[in-house]
């Protein structure tokens, strides 16, 4: 054990001689207090808020600093502990992960009730340009993880909770935890005049109520109590993590990049840049369900939608997270009125045996609420989903805004019935072997002959549909079994090579590619979905198409998708190939886990060799089991 020794300050360098060397924590002793400075081999890059401060606490009507009156050096971990302030007592511990990630976990122990927030932040002392996940911060400003609505305040939203600083072709960054265990309070400030900025697990704002109303849900309100306190209860121990890093940079995609990799290195997420950033997205997008009783837990759709959730998103997620805690929460959070349309219920039986197979307990009185529904709107095997809205022929489908006359079967739901009629057999739910067999058929069906194409729907066979594979090739990354013929989704794929954009798959279009009349080439009106794109090319495998064909087609796809910023989209336009709608969004995340899956069951192993190829080009490398990032110097990306 080692304990106190002098430290002698060393002297701070130019930004153009700083070592790449490592990030470390270093101990000070200053007046009996122990606090924690963060260097690159021998510069000074971080120190606390306050002098002789390990934290910030602020509680009701007061602020003050957090010192430790002792300090131990053991096994690798610094620890600081007999931190005590207004009835709390603090101790942390520093750990070094990789030679440029640091772990730094605070415990709080309470001796009465007490509502606090701490600030995570620290000082920078080397000039350099400040930013969040978004871009270059200029400016004195806040940012919040949290949802939209007014109820939250003011401040600019962003799904990842990371802030860095540039110094030369240095990052050195900040990352929080998953607001999901921050009790959903996670708050950022970049303050440029003082050169610092926080990182807060509260704002302190007042108790309010939170309603989301009936129209902007369809179906049901939400409703629940908020404020920007921590609550923490006589005997109580929590405990908060944050990461420090570095890593080489040259442009903001590079800075997007590195904290991927960072958080993909705390987590595990690290076989791919892919599995990093999908799996991160995940992560980030888990929340606390404070608005409903239904669970602990749920993945919200994007900060842009609120507290609420489609299943199909929650589901995607889960499987992006590929936890059996989360996922059997995430699930328990769904409640029939999200249920009740689109494929949310035929999705929610799908997910169900994946939590049951897990060890999960299931709510049978909504599986078997959802199965009824499914097979109320069943007729000669076909699925035809109701109106969600009285008035309004649209939102049958998870791309909702085409209309689809009552009595119609959208193709994109199809594949997921048949998935879901082997979910409800497996649940031991009354299916029989015909009932399967029909909605097969009916799945069949829905193949244009002449055009050599899965049409949009029945009622529509001109459309090309290319939302309408992603079903069949989840239910085979779940129970193995193919719906389509080979010849069916190999003459789709190969009709969809000569009419897809050059930014990839139109959601719809009309049988020679172009966009349908008044559609504007993004979102659900021609836009490309990554997902429903790297589904075809999956079910393509899976139907027997030549694995090297469909790595070559799943990395131009992933190019598209990733040229503006290392982050799935909602969409990207395939009229200039921009993204639009959420960065970071939720679904995607299933990509990851349907192309192992799909690999899994078609006896592939090792390397993925699609991703290997991707990390090539983003510069992304494997060292000792973890990624850094090595820029390249033509990047196929954007470089802002």
């Amino acid at each position: 054990m080692k304990r106190w020794k002098t430290i002698v300050m060393p002297i701070l360098l130019s930004a153009a001689v700083i070592s790449h060397a490592e990030v470390r924590p270093q101990m000070v002793r200053v007046d009996h207090k122990a606090t924690i400075r963060i260097y690159d081999t021998a510069t000074l890059v971080f120190s606390p808020l306050a002098d002789q401060s390990g934290l910030r606490l602020v509680l009701p009507g007061e602020t003050t600093a957090v010192q430790y009156e002792q300090g131990v050096q053991e096994n690798g971990l610094l620890r600081l502990q007999g931190g005590r302030c207004k009835g709390l007592t603090f101790a942390e511990t520093w750990r070094r992960l990789t030679p440029e990630l640091l772990e730094r976990t605070v415990t709080v122990t309470a001796d009465a009730d007490h509502r606090y927030y701490l600030d995570f932040g620290w000082r920078t002392m080397e000039n350099g340009v400040y930013y969040s996940f978004l871009g270059e911060e200029r400016e004195t400003t806040q940012y919040s993880p949290s949802c939209s609505g007014p109820e939250f305040g003011q401040q600019g939203r962003q799904t990842f909770p990371f802030l860095g600083v540039r110094i030369g072709d240095r990052l050195y960054g900040l990352i929080a935890d998953s607001p999901g265990l921050w009790e959903n309070r996670c708050f950022m400030e970049f303050n440029v005049e003082q050169k610092r900025f926080s990182l807060c697990n509260g704002d302190g704002s007042a108790k309010r109520t939170i309603v989301i109303p009936f129209h902007l849900d369809a179906t049901s309100v939400y409703r629940g109590v908020f404020d920007g306190w921590q609550r923490i209860e006589q005997g109580e121990t929590q405990t908060w993590r944050t990461w420090v890093f570095s890593s080489s940079v040259r442009t903001l995609y590079d800075v997007q990049l590195a904290a991927h990799l960072a958080l993909a290195n705390v987590k595990g997420f690290n076989q791919s840049a892919v599995e990093a950033i999908l799996r991160n997205t995940s992560y980030l997008l888990l929340r606390r369900n404070l608005l409903r009783p239904e669970s602990d837990y749920l993945f919200i759709s994007g900060i842009g939608y609120g507290w609420k959730q489609w299943v199909t998103d929650g589901f995607y997620m889960s499987r992006g997270l590929d936890d059996p805690r989360f996922d059997r929460e995430a699930h328990a959070a769904m409640f029939f009125e999200r249920i009740n349309y689109e494929d949310n219920a035929q999705c929610y039986l799908i997910w169900a045996v994946l939590v049951r197979r897990n060890g999960g307990e299931l709510d049978m009185r909504t599986v078997r609420r959802a199965y009824r529904f499914i097979r109320e709107h069943e007729q000669d095997g076909l699925y035809l989903p109701p109106r969600l809205k009285p008035e309004s022929k649209a939102f049958r489908t998870y791309h909702d805004q085409l209309p689809y006359e009552d009595g119609d079967a959208p193709s994109s739901n199809q594949g997921y019935h048949c998935g879901a009629l082997l979910a409800a057999r497996e649940l031991g739910l009354e299916v029989a072997d015909q009932d399967i067999a029909r909605a097969i058929a009916g799945y069949r069906r829905l193949f244009n002959e002449s055009g050599g194409y899965m049409a949009t729907s029945l009622m529509q066979p001109e459309y090309i549909g290319q939302d309408a594979l992603y079903g069949e090739t989840l239910t085979f990354a779940v129970f193995g079994e193919k719906l389509l013929t080979d010849e069916m989704v190999q003459r789709h794929l190969q009709t969809t090579m000569k009419i897809q954009s050059p930014y990839g798959m139109r959601v719809i279009s009309k049988a020679n590619g172009d966009l349908l009349d008044g559609h504007s080439g993004v979102y659900t009106y021609g836009g490309s979905w990554f997902l429903n794109d790297a589904a075809n090319y999956l079910d393509g495998l899976i139907h027997g198409m030549d694995s090297d064909w469909v790595d070559e087609q799943l990395v131009w796809r992933l190019k598209k998708e990733l040229a503006f910023m290392p982050a799935f989209h909602e969409s990207i336009s395939t009229v200039n190939g921009r993204p639009h709608g959420h960065h970071l969004y939720s679904w995607n995340s299933g990509y990851w886990w349907l192309r192992r899956e799909v690999r899994k069951r078609l006896g592939f192993s090792g390397v993925d060799p699609a991703h290997a190829r991707l990390d090539k080009e983003l510069g992304v490398a494997s060292r000792e089991g973890y990624l850094i990032l090595q820029p390249p110097e033509r990047p196929f990306y954007s470089v802002p």
